[in-house]
């Protein structure tokens, strides 16, 4: 079991898997320790499109195409295409709620993070745009468009996807934690 030195953090700048067979993840909040049966390549997963009218959001949308199998955990990025665009259009903030009913992740105390045109560009901060689902606990974006014109886009992701099955292990000892759903900082 373990993960290669190569790989010792889910944030780092390239896309390489986090996991390999026979690693071990605890899932938080409260999903346990599991084992990593087999990794698959996703080469690309393109999302539902989504149309924002000009100065207007949409809120609570769900991203479908997102969604595990049971038993897998997905790790996704959303990587700045080279060529004609931006993975995110300018002018469109896209908000995290992460849980569905939780309230929205990449919170400080008075600010809300979002992911914009610039997030997915910025090097080797683009792993900023990762995240990582189980199974298919809800997954719903609220997404703002700041321009006088309406929006049309979909939104491209790649990545990762891992079989895993519980395992009779102390979560502490698994070799990485992955948070899969928003888990308060103040304990509540």
């Amino acid at each position: 079991m373990g993960i290669p030195d190569r790989v010792n953090n889910p944030y780092h700048s390239d896309l390489e898997p986090l996991l390999t067979t026979d690693s071990t993840v605890e899932l938080q909040p409260g999903n346990g320790a599991h084992v990593v049966n087999a990794v698959e390549l996703l080469p690309t997963v393109t999302t539902q499109e989504f149309t924002v009218p000009a100065n207007d959001s949409l809120n609570d949308e769900e991203i479908r195409s997102l969604y595990g199998q049971d038993g897998v955990l997905v790790q996704l990025r959303l990587p700045d295409p080279a060529g004609d665009g931006p993975a995110i259009p300018e002018g469109v903030e896209i908000a995290v709620d992460h849980g569905g009913q939780e309230s929205p992740r990449f919170n400080i105390k008075n600010q809300r993070g979002k992911l914009t045109s610039d997030t997915p560009t910025f090097g080797d901060a683009a792993q900023q745009t990762e995240l990582f689902q189980w199974e298919d606990t809800d997954l719903f974006f609220d997404i703002e468009n700041t321009t006088d014109e309406e929006v049309t886009f979909t939104l491209t992701y790649t990545g990762w996807a891992y079989d895993l099955r519980p395992v009779d292990l102390d979560p502490a000892e698994a070799d990485v934690t992955v948070l899969t759903e928003r888990k308060s900082l103040r304990g509540t």
